[in-house]
């Protein structure tokens, strides 16, 4: 038996070996995970991006295209951030906010249980603001599906959460004239111009108003001070000419 001394680096070789082999295995398996980990990232900084540009189309209330973005965002996230998805329906319940003409029906992708959720996510005083604006929408939509008893219902709730608000006294009185309670939807737009006197849509549904209540002098001085406001208004110049017509004068 030899007494030579067993070389250290024939014993050491092969466990060196052992961990570049190891090595090489977890940078295999790191490398991967670390591509999966920037591309997350980078889809987090895209989503987010969606995400701040729908919030700033809420703010300028062009809800459609707030809808699209969060629904952009939505499919980044593959489908798992409810946050954004409940983004995207306010977005799309508030599209019913946009709708010039009162009484209008709805557009086909929404359904009423889209607004029932929204208000069931909205209870509780620190969702207020929220959910006025919310019950406002709502009572456009049921008044374009002629459920009117029941848009009542939402705007008087809307009211009782903000009763200065010239918008919701606005769309009451559209609906009192839709229901054809004419001395109710008078008090109405009489209140939004309180709160509002340069409110051109108050205006302009008085002066109708009055037409059809025949108060042609009244719908006169209401067609006129949206005219003043809103001097480019073809339809309001045209209902002036009428009523001006009617009662004898010269059209302006």
């Amino acid at each position: 038996m030899s007494d030579k001394p067993l070389s250290l680096s024939k014993k050491a070789w092969p466990y060196v070996a052992t961990i570049s082999s190891a090595s090489v295995m977890l940078l295999a398996f790191f490398i991967p995970s670390i591509q999966d980990q920037w591309d997350r990232y980078q889809s987090r900084k895209v989503i987010g991006q969606y995400l701040s540009l729908g919030d700033e189309f809420m703010e300028e209330e062009r809800y459609d295209m707030a809808e699209s973005a969060y629904e952009k965002a939505f499919e980044l996230s593959v489908q798992s951030r409810l946050e954004i998805e409940m983004k995207r329906l306010k977005a799309r319940v508030h599209r019913m906010s946009m709708l010039t003409d009162w009484g209008a029906k709805p557009p086909k992708d929404l359904e009423e249980v889209d607004f029932q959720l929204l208000l069931h996510m909205q209870k509780g005083a620190e969702h207020d603001k929220e959910r006025a604006f919310t019950l406002n929408s709502y009572a456009s939509f049921l008044a374009g599906s002629k459920k009117l008893k029941e848009a009542e219902a939402a705007l008087q709730e809307a009211l009782g959460i903000d009763p200065k608000s010239a918008m919701f006294h606005l769309n009451l009185g559209n609906l009192q004239d839709q229901a054809g309670r004419k001395d109710d939807a008078l008090k109405s737009y009489l209140k939004t111009l309180e709160l509002d006197p340069k409110n051109v849509n108050a205006l302009y549904n008085l002066g109708l108003l009055h037409v059809e209540m025949g108060k042609l002098n009244e719908a006169k001085l209401s067609f006129t001070e949206a005219l003043k406001l809103s001097p480019d208004d073809t339809d309001t110049q045209k209902q002036l000419n009428l009523v001006t017509k009617k009662i004898g004068g010269t059209p302006p």
